[in-house]
């Protein structure tokens, strides 16, 4: 699909949100600036047309620097999941992740009322009222760009903003999955834009920390073949292990990145690549598990829980993850190389 949708998109997000009760948007845990832009411009509309209460939940951490200059310059408001029921009478809207996936705070039994989505549809939904998944979009903040293009309410500058760098940053400048309908997106919202404050997103400062973790990742990064691995022992938060993917790829002598990293009980894994014709997605999910891993075709990201006792546990496990996954790369025979010499 296309353009802007036909009206009957937004006439049934709304007829589903009919009557008093509130709403809660429940974006992915730790949420990327597509998830982020995607609640914030779902907030807004459903204040603007119906007037409902709407409420922003967190999951998890908002880390990466670009991702808080985000919600401090666009005026993004977030409320800790723990301080709100999802099993009353309430609404919840799930946005850039879907029901039974592990990467959100979905407790369990609670059917959504709105799941919008742009990866693959990873169950049916039969009991969901409203349901709208494109997976051939390159961000669900395209989606969203096209419920607010459909509505004809005057678009705040923020939201603009908050939509233009959710569609930028998920789709690499438009270069990594971009389809049409998220150009025409991005070309509609980019004069309504704040340039300043995007600005300030996109360069935002970092600390000393974000250099020394990106010196760890490429000390421990090992070349097999046409894959690159970083393993680190700990991040600061879960994104660190996507940007470190992403930086990874760069690499001219590879196709495929990926970076594993320990956030508390979990290894959080990213994987890129450049080819076209492999799923990205597919292979991650069968490395991690399908309820625990997901993407498209040149990216994915996922995580599983560190099983056993003792300070190894963390290795074991993360060797785990590199031996499974460069055997579905067909590169298990490979010896392993660094990537910089000592």
């Amino acid at each position: 699909m296309a353009g802007v949708p036909p009206k009957s998109m937004l006439a049934g997000l709304l007829q589903a949100l009919e009557g008093p009760a509130p709403l809660v948007i429940l974006p992915h845990d730790n949420p990327d600036p597509d998830a982020l832009a995607s609640a914030a411009a779902l907030k807004f509309l459903v204040q603007t047309l119906i007037g409902k209460e709407t409420v922003i939940a967190q999951g998890g951490i908002v880390g990466r620097a670009e991702n808080r200059a985000m919600l401090t310059y666009l005026r993004i408001d977030l409320k800790p999941v723990g301080e709100l029921d999802l099993t009353g009478n309430v609404h919840v809207a799930l946005v850039d992740t879907q029901p039974g996936r592990t990467n959100n705070s979905l407790p369990a039994g609670v059917i959504p009322t709105v799941v919008i989505d742009h990866h693959p549809a990873y169950d049916q939904y039969a009991g969901v009222p409203f349901l709208d998944l494109r997976e051939e979009y390159g961000a669900t903040s395209t989606i969203l760009t096209e419920y607010v293009r459909e509505s004809h309410v005057e678009i705040e500058s923020k939201i603009a903003t908050a939509l233009f760098y959710g569609i930028m940053a998920e789709t690499q400048d438009l270069g990594r999955e971009s389809t049409p309908a998220d150009i025409a997106a991005a070309q509609f919202l980019y004069p309504y834009a704040n340039k300043r404050r995007l600005g300030k997103i996109e360069n935002a400062r970092v600390p000393r920390e974000y250099f020394a973790a990106f010196h760890e990742a490429i000390e421990r990064a090992q070349i097999y073949g046409n894959v690159v691995v970083s393993t680190l022992p700990a991040v600061q938060y879960p994104d660190m292990v996507a940007e470190v993917a992403d930086f990874l790829l760069r690499l001219d002598e590879v196709e495929w990145a990926c970076a594993i990293g320990r956030y508390n009980d979990f290894l959080h894994v990213s994987l890129r690549t450049t080819e076209r014709e492999v799923n990205a997605g597919d292979i991650l999910q069968g490395v991690l598990g399908s309820r625990w891993a997901g993407g498209h075709d040149m990216i994915a990201g996922g995580r599983t829980r560190i099983t056993g006792t003792g300070p190894d546990a963390a290795v074991v496990a993360a060797d785990g993850v590199r031996t499974r996954l460069l055997a579905a790369l067909a590169a298990g025979d490979v010896a392993g190389r660094p990537l910089v010499t000592p």
